[in-house]
């Protein structure tokens, strides 16, 4: 029988490159030989890794080929598992999980020691189970059956004999046997007396029970898969279909594209809010809950969603914490960039940064392990297997045509990957930011979202890279979203009420201004806004009332209505009745209106005093007498040392990013360089081969007696239990280092179960007191120390 080692050299270059393209971790750094490889590959973590990316039809192969009797045929698996398993071995070969030779089918090492003693719910087999019984007892059975007792195994596993000994059997032993079939395979011994004592006694003297331990009784694996009817569960495997209830594609486009533009509006607002006054950053990192709540109330949105936009914003490293000595999170210079792109194109970017972003918004607010709450952008709650999450459950609605639920979705998950299955509640989750976003609309995939999960740039990858969405796919799902939005519209419609109501879309530049100059009442299919005093008030910061009325008749085509005429002039001339220098700063106006300032509760803070009648003096910045001023209804302004107003500007704050994300790796590029790979490792292996003058030859790959890394140990090991060869171990003891002749029976958590010929004794070893495992051909000291086991 073949090795590990040979299947891997035999597949080739070609095939040791497409298995390292499945399971990168193999890959990483390049391993320096086939047997090194082998090693790796079987490792627990490896293995592990790449059992969590397999549906459940591949791990049901992969059982079957560890508990079906030798030898394991491609067509023993099809009828264990319905019929139907082709596709399943074929996945599981093309990931290095299960192997084939001329003695048949067989699982990579270590998948019977991290699947665990009941794989498929089975138990022993007969095999082993008999070896435990007395050679009498073993006569005796064996003359009942009418077989002899080296084929009492095979005899006992027939369906026909187990059919005919139940046929026989006390009241009750059906049942019991029924009972652990399904699995787990071990049941509780019943006390003395109990109604099922004899059910069971019978049954462990006819084989079809086994002493698991004294308390615990086991079904050995041939008689339950007999009780299955061959099958390696009750009902075969079948993956689950996502029923999807169709939607017009059109409301689809409406309410992705609503969504789309709403979430860009959202980051856009956050940026400038941050830019205007940076929020403090936490001790522990992240932003505090208080602060979080303020973004909410500024953005009209719940706590929730504001913490999927501060996230998708940092994502997108549109703001970032600024590294001062008081820390703060601002907008980058990166986003100076953003806001120069159309609507499209930023909602690409937030879409791109939120699928590869390794963060799970909705655990912002939750406590940890620790009982400490989650905060957002916190760098310490990162979530690596996220991107993949967003992926998968993306996936699902774009193999459907229409909508289709959490639940749905989540079965389909469980399917795809049933040791890595996310929760409903995280699945739940995904979908609503999803939607929040824009990528799904009416619970379907967009089109724009559609084009981005077609160009991911590495499906195969164990964990997708920031930027895994090529150039090519953003720039197909920007002309998508581009072309499902409206025309932006560049036209209010001005109400002698004070509201205004863009029909539409707004452009660019009537957006800036009604964000200046109005208020949002509220938004849809269109855009309604009033205007106010205070409103008004804040856009005479920047502009002039003339410079008002003039911007915003331009985009009315019937002009602007007389009431409004008369607020934005009214505001323009008495805006700035107040004035403030800096002395730390200073006040001046009709002295009748500062004398009742002085006394005014609301602004003793600023320490307000009387320096000339109509001037008042404070140690409070300009700004911060502003600020104070208008909150208590005083429409002051800024003037300079002549006495002219001075039109400030909002704060910038920006923080400087040098460098975008890596783009996304080119895959035929990543594909050579496997290839690569390949090539020199299965180079390396054969020199080594044929200096060593054997193909399989465990010894280091120079030649040398230097001690062997504990994967390549392990990976000798579990070789000879696959073919019951014997091998030289090499055990650490208090004595100093012990070697003997021992034949390897069974690898399993953390042990080794070995069987010394020469001493008629099974020992059990401790994996991390091997130093070194050769097959006997290597050579070996004369040297023969006792040891004992711990």
């Amino acid at each position: 029988m073949a090795t590990f080692t040979e299947h891997l050299r035999a597949m080739g270059a070609e095939g040791v490159a497409e298995v390292l393209h499945r399971r990168r971790d193999l890959a990483a750094p390049p391993p320096a030989s086939a047997r090194a490889l082998a090693a790796r590959a079987s490792t627990r973590p490896s293995l592990d890794r790449a059992l969590a990316r397999v549906d459940a039809g591949v791990l049901a192969t992969i059982e079957a080929v560890l508990v079906l009797p030798g030898p394991v045929t491609g067509d023993a698996v099809s009828q264990a598992l319905g019929g139907r398993a082709d596709a399943w071995l074929d996945t599981a070969r093309d990931w290095a999980l299960v192997w084939d030779d001329e003695a048949g089918l067989h699982a990579a090492p270590g998948l019977a020691e991290l699947l665990g003693p009941h794989p498929a719910g089975l138990g022993p087999s007969l095999a082993e189970t008999l070896a435990r019984r007395s050679p009498e007892a073993l006569a005796e059975l064996a003359a009942e059956l009418g077989c002899a007792t080296d084929a009492l195994a095979a005899r006992l596993g027939e369906p026909e004999t187990v059919s005919g000994l139940l046929d026989r059997a006390p009241a009750g032993a059906r049942a019991v046997l029924e009972a652990l079939a399904p699995g787990p395979p071990v049941g509780r011994t019943p006390g003395p007396g109990s109604p099922g004592t004899g059910a069971v006694g019978w049954l462990l003297r006819h084989g079809l029970l086994a002493v698991g331990d004294p308390q615990h009784v086991v079904l050995p694996r041939e008689v339950a898969l007999a009780l299955r009817g061959g099958r390696l569960r009750p009902q075969p495997p079948e993956p689950p279909a996502a029923e999807a209830t169709p939607i017009d594609p059109r409301v689809v486009a409406g309410e992705v594209t609503g969504h789309a533009l709403e979430a860009v509006r959202l980051v856009g607002t956050l940026v400038e809010m941050w830019g205007a006054e940076p929020a403090p950053v936490l001790r522990s990192g992240g932003l505090g809950a208080r602060e979080l709540k303020r973004v909410a109330g500024a953005l009209e949105v719940t706590v929730a969603e504001a913490a999927v936009v501060v996230e998708v914003a940092g994502a997108a490293r549109l703001v970032t914490d600024d590294g001062e000595a008081t820390p703060s999170f601002c907008p980058t210079t990166i986003a100076d960039e953003w806001a120069q792109d159309d609507a499209a194109r930023r909602w690409v970017e937030l879409a791109r940064a939120w699928l590869t972003a390794e963060r799970a918004p909705w655990l912002v607010g939750t406590r940890d392990e620790a009982g400490a709450l989650r905060g957002a952008l916190d760098p310490a709650h990162r979530r690596p297997w996220v991107p993949r999450l967003r992926a998968a459950v993306l996936g699902v609605l774009a193999g459907a045509d229409g909508r289709v639920d959490a639940e749905q979705v989540h079965a389909v998950l469980q399917w795809r990957a049933p040791r890595s299955a996310p929760t409903e509640h995280a699945v739940r989750a995904v979908l609503a930011e999803a939607a929040l976003l824009g990528l799904t609309g009416a619970g379907a995939l967009g089109e724009p979202a559609r084009a981005l999960l077609a160009g991911w740039a590495d499906p195969d990858a164990a964990e997708p890279t920031p930027g895994g969405v090529t150039p090519e796919a953003a720039e197909r799902a920007a002309a998508a979203l581009d072309a499902a939005l409206p025309a932006p519209v560049d036209e209010v419609l001005l109400g002698g009420d004070l509201t205004g109501v863009v029909p539409g879309r707004p452009t660019e530049a009537l957006a800036a201004l009604l964000a200046d100059t109005a208020q949002v009442e509220s938004r849809g299919a269109g855009l309604t806004v009033r205007f106010t005093e205070a409103s008004v008030r804040t856009a005479l910061d920047t502009r002039s009332g003339e410079e008002i009325l003039a911007e915003l008749a331009a985009h009315a085509r019937s002009g602007v209505p007389q009431p409004l005429a008369y607020l934005v002039t009214d505001a323009a001339r008495r805006h700035g009745q107040v004035r403030v220098g800096a002395a730390g700063a200073y006040l001046r106006g009709e002295p009748a209106a500062l004398a009742a300032l002085a006394g005014e509760p609301a602004l003793r803070g600023l320490g307000l005093r009387t320096l000339a009648p109509g001037v008042l003096v404070t140690s409070a910045p300009p700004a911060a007498l502003v600020g104070a001023l208008r909150a208590a209804g005083l429409a002051a302004v800024i003037e300079d040392a002549d006495g002219t107003v001075v039109h400030t500007e909002r704060p910038r704050n920006r923080v400087r990013l040098r460098h975008r994300p890596p783009a996304a790796p080119d895959p035929e590029l990543t594909r050579r360089r496997l290839l690569r790979v390949a090539t020199d490792l299965l180079g390396v292996g054969t020199q080594a081969d044929a200096r060593d003058g054997a193909a399989d030859r465990e010894t280091d790959r120079d030649g040398t007696d230097g001690t062997p890394e504990p994967s390549e140990t392990l990976a000798v090991l579990r070789a000879a239990v696959a073919t019951g060869s014997e091998v030289w171990l090499e055990v650490a003891t208090p004595g100093g280092p012990s070697r003997r002749r021992v034949k390897p029976l069974r690898v399993d958590a953390g042990r080794v179960r070995v069987l010394d010929a020469e001493r008629a004794a099974e020992l059990t070893v401790a994996v991390h007191r091997i130093a070194d495992a050769r097959p006997v051909e290597a050579p070996a000291t004369t040297e023969r120390e006792a040891w004992t086991d711990h």
